[in-house]
């Protein structure tokens, strides 16, 4: 950390910065750039969930951030081309299973590896409904019931604006995170 610069006033740059990080002067840095920057971040991972007129469906996730405690507010992002966008989208509920470090095997499935079967993916583990119907996982860290307040288009994903319902959460687990494109948990310091 430059401290002589930050005490002058002037920020300092990572080198990476300081050498130029777009394609060109001006344009957005490419999918390539965005998306080696973004895998520095240490992030959540969540099994986005739905059931409703339209059907039973679910997602893993790593996209979803607090946008507001009063309302109490989530933003989840899904791709446009995930089979449960729609699904979410038309039965207007949803539920954030935030998990824990035992259940990478769980992510994988919900994520489409080995290409599990939906239905197979929710046998899996134990499920339950809280407040909106969406499916509650009983196992994972955290759940946040939800009902769908605003869906926006943006690029290659829907950003789904939340109002969160009711929660229920476990103790002395350790939360499942992923960082540099791996599987990893939390330490404290």
């Amino acid at each position: 950390m430059d401290h002589a610069a930050i005490a002058a006033g002037v920020p300092a740059l990572m080198p990476a910065c300081q050498t130029g990080s777009s394609t060109d002067k001006g344009s957005p840095v490419s999918q390539v750039q965005f998306r080696g920057a973004m895998a520095n971040f240490a992030t959540a991972v969540s099994v986005i969930a739905t059931d409703g007129f339209a059907g039973m469906a679910g997602l893993t996730c790593s996209a979803v951030c607090s946008v507001s405690d009063t309302p109490a507010t989530l933003a989840v992002c899904v791709h446009g081309k995930s089979a449960a966008n729609t699904i979410i989208k038309a039965n207007g509920v949803l539920s954030v299973n935030c998990l824990h470090a035992d259940q990478r095997e769980l992510s994988q499935a919900f994520a489409g590896i080995g290409k599990v079967p939906m239905a197979d993916r929710f046998a899996m583990t134990n499920w339950t409904v809280l407040a909106t119907g969406a499916p509650c996982c009983r196992d994972a860290l955290v759940v946040l019931d939800c009902e769908i307040d605003d869906v926006r288009d943006i690029g290659t994903h829907s950003v789904f604006i939340v109002r969160v319902v009711a929660t229920a959460q476990a103790e002395n687990l350790q939360p499942l995170i992923y960082q540099q494109r791996d599987y990893a948990t939390t330490r404290a310091l």
